[in-house]
């Protein structure tokens, strides 16, 4: 008995140095900054004009940054077979009202809507179109978040739309880009 308790004890000692090696290598605590966020160069100045009909059954909205020349359909889901033709909703978050969560690839993927993500700044405008509504969103909030940290994608009382997009070489970072509806 003796001896299957030191057993249990060692297993459970290695598991807990693994794991905080593990959390000390995966984790830079020091998130990266905005401004060392830089466009891929096989995406400068390119352009997404990529819509299906709204009125899709399978169609949630168009999204459209002029200032990134993004314009592009709205499909629910953030996995993978999504996130490959589409911008994807993120699942648990709102689909119209409150704070809607979108994501998308910036690289590496035939459609990297938000490889220009990184360009946006505060004020830039942001027109989000559905079925039953077209609404026009000014970028409040620009930042670089944990994987792990989904605080961005809380529902909010005002209507809000959160991109959000990995950084290249920080596979444990996002960038998270928040917009607040305005008056037309």
């Amino acid at each position: 008995m003796k001896k299957l308790n030191f057993f249990i004890f060692s297993v459970c000692f290695i598991l807990f140095i693994f794991s905080v090696i593990y959390l000390w290598t995966e984790h830079k605590y020091d998130l990266t900054k905005i401004e060392e966020i830089k466009t891929d160069e096989n995406y400068i100045n390119v352009t997404y004009d990529r819509v299906e009909d709204i009125n899709k059954s399978d169609v949630l909205g168009i999204l459209t940054i002029d200032k990134i020349g993004l314009r592009a359909t709205v499909k629910e889901g953030s996995k993978s077979n999504t996130l490959k033709d589409y911008i994807g909703h993120i699942e648990e978050t709102s689909k119209f009202d409150g704070n809607i969560g979108l994501a998308a690839h910036n690289r590496n993927n035939k459609y990297s809507y938000f490889a220009r993500l990184n360009e946006l700044k505060k004020g830039d405008l942001i027109i989000y179109e559905t079925k039953y509504y077209k609404r026009y969103y000014k970028v409040e909030r620009i930042e670089t978040i944990y994987e792990t940290d989904w605080s961005t994608l809380k529902n909010t009382k005002e209507n809000r739309i959160t991109m959000i997009t990995c950084i290249s070489g920080k596979r444990d970072q996002r960038l998270s880009v928040q917009a607040v509806q305005i008056k037309e």
